[in-house]
């Protein structure tokens, strides 16, 4: 018979392109990378030996009879495990690291295994293939079971990869099915025209299919950094817990990247990355490093021992400045350490864990490190459930607004209130504002939050007229997310429009943090809206380092002096002293004055000595909700009435 050959040396072709531009990139060692290789090794070896085997059958007297059939039941025997081994791939692609069922096992063992044997046996019954006395080539009878097999291996990836689709993207479904139909396609023809060689070259178009959308190492590839991506720390991690093999990771993260980008911008926050990943990547040789995503980088080792000399180094480099351009830019990476399975026994707790533990590292001073333990997994894992209250509360509208009313000195009355968020859940009970409040910066549900207590307190000014019953304005505040915002002022604005609501009605708390942290964003937003009549107040005054500052740099109309400045001043003599001379420098600022916490009447009786012009605490109201609030407005009314 003429062979037709070329399809064999074009999937010859395809086969070593592949595997050359596969090895030539980063790859990471799990049990579907594996299967790729196999797949890409069994195939090129099953085209070269087709090739062989052509030549010996076109010339009989160039082998020995012995080794027509040997080198024709290897290939028959590795043209049969191709699509074997290509189900099992897609099979593990579907399951992950979980183990493979007995009924899958019967579905993939039975068919090869009677194939196989078959093959194996030929030489006795010639049922596959056998010499004829010319030592001529012939197919057996059963020839046709092999392509049959082919067929239901190719079939069996189609409807498994259709009935979990889940686990596919929509281009890879595409891939298969395409390789399905082109590949029944071609083992009718095949079976129609044998001298074409089409067989190898349906599987070389399957296995660059199944590289390019499914096993493409680039996938894998933080290709700016040189670094490993998410997607594969997730993939060698499973497979690591999944073969119950120990390993340790390190992550951290880059601190204060969010305002070296608002400072310096993208491209320069983009080449300290570069710097910093060029710095792990020289550290580490055999352990691997993953760039997490934001400004987030893990090690991973299976090595157990001593972080102690790679965290040393990464201390020491970052004890020393980076340079962008003419910059240089002082940086500390608070880091974790996690083992498994002394700490964790999930992916999902290894993720809850650098994400508690690079923020309990960051509360430390320097470049610290955190290790791993159950009381951290413990706080991590509340913290998750916290962040699915939090969403929960914010799509059924569960959020309260709560109003803590403010006294007038001058007036002797209620004239404002602060606008507090309170949440509440079945199981969790009260959720202090103190512990959600910084998970939801952390999360990226603190926009979403501030802009429902913003609506919240606009609602509520509008529909029950506050401002007839007394109320000048109420204070929100404003979180540090919120103050990095160039767009807030738009967002704020369009919302007091919605509730057609006077400007003077509202004034915003700022934190000394936002107003350190935000700079320039904050100042352009704060003049967008005075120039509407909105007031600005520095909240927590005397719990920071820069309160003088911040009080010169930004407009504010009013300071609220912390509860903690106020009942230490209480309880020492040098705390009145520095409490004395701030009022006294405030109020020549021209500032209006809030004292916080104040619970005794002895207390407001001292402070209004002093200067100040409002009062907030215990002593004239606990925060209520927006009903007892309006009750409390009520009684207000009647008192003044006689």
């Amino acid at each position: 018979m003429n062979y037709i050959i070329h399809y064999d040396i074009a999937a010859i072709i395809v086969t070593v392109v592949i595997g050359i531009h596969f090895y030539m990139k980063k790859n990471i060692n799990t049990i579907q990378n594996r299967i790729f290789k196999l797949l890409l090794t069994v195939e090129l070896a099953a085209s070269l030996l087709d090739l062989i085997t052509v030549y010996t059958i076109k010339y009989p007297p160039a082998a020995a009879r012995f080794t027509h059939y040997a080198l024709n039941m290897v290939y028959l025997a590795l043209f049969n495990l191709t699509p074997v081994v290509y189900f099992t791939y897609i099979l593990k692609v579907i399951k992950k690291t979980a183990s493979t069922s007995r009924k899958e096992k019967f579905l993939i063992i039975v068919p090869i295994s009677i194939c196989e044997l078959l093959i194996m046996t030929t030489p006795l019954h010639g049922l596959v293939f056998h010499m004829n006395q010319n030592g001529e080539y012939v197919h057996g009878v059963l020839f046709w079971f092999l392509y049959a097999a082919s067929l239901y291996y190719v079939a069996l990836s189609q409807y498994y990869t259709l009935r979990f689709r889940k686990f596919f993207s929509r281009g890879q479904i595409v891939s298969v099915s395409c390789y399905t139909v082109f590949c029944f396609l071609l083992i009718i023809v095949q079976m129609a025209a044998p001298n074409l060689l089409l067989t190898q070259f349906a599987v070389s178009i399957a296995v660059l299919l199944i590289y390019f959308s499914l096993e493409n190492p680039l996938n894998y590839e933080e290709k700016e950094l040189g670094t490993y991506n998410k997607t594969a720390f997730e993939k060698v991690a499973l497979e690591l817990i999944y073969s119950e093999t120990p390993f340790q990771v390190l992550g951290m993260e880059i601190e204060g990247m969010r305002y070296i980008t608002d400072a310096l911008g993208v491209e320069n926050a983009n080449r300290l990355l570069k710097q910093f990943s060029a710095v792990l990547l020289g550290i580490v040789e055999k352990e691997k490093v993953f760039f997490l995503g934001g400004h987030r980088f893990a090690i991973l080792s299976e090595r157990s021992g001593n972080w102690g000399e790679i965290i040393s180094e990464i201390q020491n480099r970052f004890s020393v400045p980076f340079l962008t351009d003419t910059v240089s830019v002082t940086m500390s990476a608070p880091m974790c350490v996690i083992a498994y399975p002394e700490n964790v026994k999930r992916l999902a707790d290894i993720m809850t864990l650098l994400d508690t533990g690079i923020a309990e590292a960051n509360q430390l001073s320097g470049t610290p490190v955190v290790y791993a333990n159950d009381e951290l997994l413990k706080k991590g894992r509340r913290e998750a459930e916290i962040v699915q209250i939090m969403k929960y509360a914010l799509h059924e509208h569960k959020f309260e607004v709560y109003y803590q009313p403010i006294y007038s000195v001058k007036k002797k009355r209620y004239v404002s209130a602060e606008a507090l968020i309170r949440l509440r859940h079945e199981d969790f009970g009260f959720i202090s504002p103190e512990e959600f409040i910084p998970i939801a910066e952390r999360n990226g549900l603190i926009l979403e939050i501030g802009e429902f207590v913003f609506c919240e307190v606009c609602r509520f000014i509008s529909e029950e007229h506050l401002l007839a019953r007394g109320i000048e304005y109420v204070d929100v505040n404003l979180s540090v997310v919120q103050c990095m915002q160039s767009t807030l002022y738009m967002q704020l604005l369009d919302i007091m429009k919605r509730f057609e609501l006077p400007y003077h009605c509202i004034s915003l708390e700022i934190t000394e943090t936002a107003a350190v942290l935000s700079q320039e964003t904050l100042i352009e937003n704060m003049d967008k809206l005075r120039e509407y009549g909105i007031h600005f107040s520095l909240d927590d005054y005397g719990t920071g380092f820069a309160n003088t500052a911040a009080v010169v740099k930004y407009p504010f109309h009013a300071v609220k002096l912390d509860n903690s400045m106020v009942w230490s001043a209480m309880e020492d003599v040098k705390a009145m002293s520095a409490l004395k001379y701030s009022i006294a420098m405030l109020k020549e600022m021209g500032m209006e004055l809030i004292a916080e916490g104040v619970e005794e009447l002895e207390q407001a009786q001292l402070l209004e000595e002093m200067g100040c012009d409002f009062f907030q605490g215990y002593y004239y109201s606990r925060p209520v909700c927006g009903a007892e609030f309006l009750e409390k407005l009520a009684q207000m009314e009647q008192q003044s009435a006689f």
